[in-house]
């Protein structure tokens, strides 16, 4: 019987060369393909970030007024013990424990940052592709920085202010005071006036001219401090505000 075997015919070059062609092509544009895919997906969460770093903006703009304020008023209660001091605490005392009391509260800008930190943790500031935006994000975080370090120097300076007070203010009129205090923050001026003055006060546990001068110089320098709070908070809010328009002028209908 006979048999016949088939014959392969060799492809010619041009079809290997053209198998080879629509090979690269289809890996290249699936390459492409999912190129476009990652930069849309970045792109997207970009515009998230913004957006939310954009809401954090709007809440920092009402720390900065809240505090902006709380320690301008501070400020002024400082005056009102300078005064008192200069012609003799005894003249007043009731007034004195007042504004001890009261300066030794303190307010802090407390920053909003869950924008922020949920970009740095998807992959760093790298996502945001403008540089004028990336530049004025990091000069809001230097300006949030030098706050935020100005805050930790008031709050030591306040620790031993309040130790000092323990030393000086009577105990069972400071416990008075407590007890009648505004606790409600909603209250009209219950953060800057939470203590009232006391109808009536007991001696103080040290009177000497040595220690008073300690008490007031002790209350005076975290005041002095909300001075270059307050102007480092001008400054964020300009910056602040400058970042937020920019944010809104390129994605403000994305978001």
């Amino acid at each position: 019987m006979e048999v016949h075997h088939s014959h392969h015919i060799p492809k010619k070059l041009k079809e290997y060369l053209t198998e080879f062609l629509m090979l690269f092509a289809a890996v290249t544009l699936g390459f492409f393909a999912e190129n476009i895919r990652e930069h849309q997906i970045e792109k997207h969460r970009e515009i998230q970030y913004l957006k939310n770093i954009h809401l954090d903006i709007q809440q920092d703009l009402n720390q900065i007024q809240r505090v902006s304020v709380y320690n301008t008023i501070k400020q002024n209660i400082s005056k009102d013990l300078i005064e008192l001091y200069s012609r003799g605490i005894q003249t007043d005392l009731p007034k004195f424990y007042y504004l001890i009391k009261t300066l030794a509260l303190r307010s802090e800008f407390q920053h909003s940052s869950s924008g922020l930190e949920q970009l740095k943790n998807a992959g760093g500031l790298r996502l945001i592709e403008d540089p004028e935006i990336l530049h004025q994000i990091q000069l809001v975080e230097i300006r949030i920085g030098r706050i935020e370090a100005l805050q930790d120097f008031m709050e030591q300076n306040l620790l031993h202010f309040r130790l000092k007070t323990n030393l000086i203010l009577d105990a069972l009129t400071v416990n008075e005071m407590n007890n009648k205090q505004l606790t409600d923050q909603s209250q009209k001026n219950a953060i800057v006036r939470r203590f009232s003055m006391p109808t009536s006060v007991r001696p103080l546990k040290l009177s000497d001219d040595k220690d008073i001068n300690e008490i007031v110089n002790l209350a005076l320098s975290p005041v002095n401090t909300t001075m270059y709070i307050n102007s480092h908070l001008k400054e964020l809010k300009k910056e602040s505000m400058l970042l937020d328009k920019m944010l809104v002028d390129k994605f403000g209908d994305e978001f």
